[in-house]
């Protein structure tokens, strides 16, 4: 008996201290994140502050200078393993860290519009090397799956820019008629002080939204 309540008592303390240190590198890595955030701006605009949605969600509202968005602001997910389960889930679902821009444009948008970027990796084998010399690889067009008859070409371009390789980072981006008329997720680590291309990310959502002729 006295075993299993030392046991119990060693277990209690171990949630304990895995909860506060989960805590305070949460804090942390969203300030760090903010701070990714301002530098990928490069000058363009800055941010307003941070505000916690849930436990492992927070908001970022940004004043752009750029003219084209308009009550723009940035959705963080984050990985919060509060206990040594949930960051057993993460690491067996792989579960990634996201960052969700979100902004109104000038006119909304004349259609609703959501674009996935999905990537499919096949080989006859498991234990085939992908770094092995004769690989054979195809780029597939676009698919479209449209309520209406007509096409649409602003559509059209807006799904051609997304699927250009500058802007393959991109996991989702929709247009809708209400607001927020713009949203685009990407990987959290874009915006990685390492990461080359993360300054240019906003060029990269203004020219998706060009493209769109929504404004």
């Amino acid at each position: 008996m006295a075993v299993l309540s030392i046991i119990l008592i060693a277990f209690t303390a171990l949630c304990v201290t895995w909860y506060c240190v989960s805590q305070r590198r949460k804090h942390r890595k969203a300030r760090e994140v903010t701070r990714w955030i301002q530098s990928s701006l490069a000058g363009r605009g800055h941010v307003m502050g941070l505000s916690w949605i849930t436990r492992s969600r927070f908001r970022v509202p940004l004043r752009l200078t750029c003219g084209v968005f308009h009550r723009a602001w940035v959705l963080v997910d984050l990985q919060v393993h509060q206990t040594p389960a949930q960051w057993l889930i993460d690491k067996v679902r792989k579960r990634r860290e996201l960052l969700t821009f979100q902004a109104d444009l000038d006119c909304a948008p004349a259609f609703s519009l959501q674009m996935q970027n999905f990537r499919w990796f096949a080989r006859s084998s498991r234990k085939a090397s992908i770094h092995r010399p004769g690989w054979q690889f195809e780029r597939l067009r676009s698919v479209m799956i449209s309520t209406k008859a007509e096409s649409h070409q602003e559509i059209a371009c807006a799904m051609a820019s997304v699927s250009q390789g500058g802007n393959r980072d991109f996991v989702e981006v929709s247009f809708q008629r209400r607001s927020p008329h713009f949203s685009a997720i990407l990987p959290l680590e874009t915006l990685a002080p390492d990461a080359p291309a993360r300054t240019h990310m906003l060029d990269a959502m203004r020219e998706l939204a060009g493209n769109a002729n929504v404004f």
